[in-house]
């Protein structure tokens, strides 16, 4: 294999589909792996497209491979104009801002808006061809978060007017409270 095999790129600016950017997501490798599909529109898609599929002949040349990226389609299976890429790597990525300056401990959900750093590698192994996108780094330009849990969104909850909200000091004196355990019985036979 030449050693030009690793084609480094950077999309354009698309919208974050299931990203696990900050925790690898172990549901089918327990070694974890961290990745993101990312939208982008038809036009934008057409000159990433062509150049995996370039890179892709150039190291075999008389084989067909199996592409990165598809059609996106909605919850209703049909097409929406727009085309899904998957990035992944068992590395944790560089995640950055959208000024370029390093950011940590920032979940990012589907639905942010992020420019992608990968490397396109053609692979061809047990009868499969095609092209894996490694994630390199994601900058952050538009940010949708929010809990593990999905936000209260997630719930149907609103923000209420003059209601409780929770404060760090709180939890602190909640958890530092000394309790009495209660007097030790053998009364029950339990």
């Amino acid at each position: 294999m030449a050693k030009d095999i690793y084609h480094k790129f950077i999309t354009p600016l698309g919208t974050a589909k299931f990203p696990w950017l900050t925790k690898a997501d172990t549901k089918f490798n327990p070694d974890g792996v961290y990745k993101t599909d990312l939208i982008l529109s038809s036009d934008e898609a057409k000159g990433i497209a062509s150049v995996l599929k370039d890179h892709f002949a150039k190291h075999y040349p008389k084989q067909k491979g199996k592409m990165p990226y598809a059609k996106e389609k909605d919850a209703d299976g049909k097409e929406t104009g727009d085309y899904v890429f998957k990035f992944k790597t068992k590395n944790k990525p560089a995640l950055f801002d959208g000024a370029g300056k390093p950011i940590q401990n920032v979940n990012v959900f589907g639905g942010s808006k992020i420019i992608v750093s990968a490397t396109a590698a053609p692979y061809s192994t047990g009868g499969n061809t095609g092209v894996t996108l490694y994630l390199n780094a994601v900058q952050v330009v538009e940010l949708v978060s929010g809990d593990a849990n999905g936000g209260q969104q997630s719930f149907g909850f609103v923000a209420q007017e003059n209601a409780y909200q929770h404060t760090e000091e709180m939890e602190e004196a909640f958890n530092t409270e000394e309790t009495t355990p209660a007097a030790e019985t053998d009364d029950d036979d339990f």
